[in-house]
């Protein structure tokens, strides 16, 4: 393996080392996995090496060890049996079992739907893996079958085309799983990420208890919210979505689960224009949902998305009726749970609106946190009860 040198720490936790702090790159190659120095001579850890992108070097390991074959396939075990044991004694079959740096797999997600898994790969160092990571997979997991969605902004910034491919298997039309007592219809080759959003399946559960009324599902993509609340017990639920396809999957997933479609009624509009005509309307609602996608994915937009928020928190709030509770999320790392909490309350301040914090929300723990690598806790959200 060759050496790298780097302008860091001796006891740095973070994963990532930018470009502006690589040293010397000495004869390292794109894609190759390299040992890291700093400028005193201490080892570091193993890197994946790519000096194309700003985030040049991401670690796999604090010990000197190439990512081969072997590594790859004893970390797949030990992300596997990690997740049989966060959902032992339960009938779960479908969850995320590797979600990158946080299971020594840098730029690899997978995702198992049943008896099947679909993988995203993020990064070169991967990418130049490839024919290991799929071959290990099925050693592994002996899937029925095994897709790739390599559609990610993050494999631009890595010089990569998108890749969507079935790799073995058959996968015709949408495939029916089971979520913590709902069932899906989901479509693995055209929906975003890898088809459902499993990060969100214990946040779901929790807004159940709180579920009355009438409820707006914001964003509400095949309907994870608006099943859960459903099964709640609300009245009737708004659920608005941008994508047709997504919504006429969401009325699917209604009809799946034995709810009565006229329970929820459908908007196929941007969110932004909805709220604005739905102000006019004097609607209120009990329950609110607002889990739009990511307003940025580079640290420069922040401010952007930011005011993004304040824009839907001040909308949201003016239809929240008094005693009702509202539920909102941001899943870009680069946007805090303290920058949510501020955009909810600069809002409230401006309508003189009283809000009170009930629960903290973030990902479940199939995706698990990496201790000093904050942008592995990338999803976070508040409930909260206006008065």
């Amino acid at each position: 393996m060759k050496r790298v040198i780097a302008k860091v720490p001796p006891d740095i936790l973070h994963p990532w080392i930018y470009s502006k702090r690589v040293a010397d790159p000495g004869d390292a190659q794109p894609g190759d996995d390299v040992l890291v120095y700093n400028t005193r001579g201490e080892f570091i850890g193993s890197y994946l090496y790519n000096p194309n992108s700003i985030l040049t070097l991401r670690r796999y390991s604090r010990r000197q060890e190439p990512l081969d074959f072997i590594a790859i396939k004893d970390r797949l075990y030990r992300a596997y049996e990690l997740r049989k044991y966060l959902f032992r004694g339960t009938s779960e079959t479908s969850y995320r079992v590797v979600f990158g740096e946080s299971d020594a797999l840098p730029g690899l997600i997978v995702d198992k739907y049943d008896k099947g898994l679909v993988f995203q790969i993020t990064t070169l160092g991967m990418e130049k893996r490839r024919e290991w990571v799929v071959k290990a997979l099925e050693d592994v997991f002996q899937p029925e079958f095994l897709v790739e969605k390599s559609d990610s902004s993050g494999r631009r910034e890595e010089g990569l085309p998108p890749r969507t491919e079935v790799v073995f298997g058959t996968v015709e039309g949408p495939l029916t799983i089971e979520v913590e007592g709902i069932r899906y219809r989901v479509h693995l080759l055209e929906g975003n990420k890898t088809g459902f959003f499993f990060d969100q399946r214990y946040n779901r559960l929790r807004l159940t208890r709180w579920a009355k009324g009438r409820a707006l599902d914001l964003f509400s993509y095949t309907g994870g919210f608006t099943l859960h609340l459903l099964k709640g017990g609300v009245k009737k639920v708004f659920a608005v979505e941008i994508n047709l396809n997504h919504l006429n999957l969401l009325k699917e997933n209604v009809t799946l689960n034995g709810f009565d479609l006229n329970r929820v009624v459908t908007f196929h509009k941007d969110v932004f224009h909805f709220l604005d005509e739905m102000l006019l309307s004097g609607e209120s609602f009990d329950v609110i949902v607002l889990d739009p996608p990511a307003f940025t994915h580079k640290r420069g937009g922040k401010s952007g998305a930011l005011r993004g928020y304040r824009l839907l928190h001040d909308r949201v709030l003016r239809l929240l009726a008094p005693g009702g509770f509202l539920a909102t999320f941001s899943c870009s790392m680069h946007v805090s749970d303290r920058d949510l909490l501020e955009s909810v309350e600069r809002s409230a301040r401006a309508l003189k609106r009283q809000l009170v914090v009930i629960e903290r929300f973030q990902q479940s723990p199939d995706h698990p946190i990496l201790l000093g690598f904050p942008e592995s806790e990338y999803l976070k959200g508040w409930l909260l009860r206006a008065y």
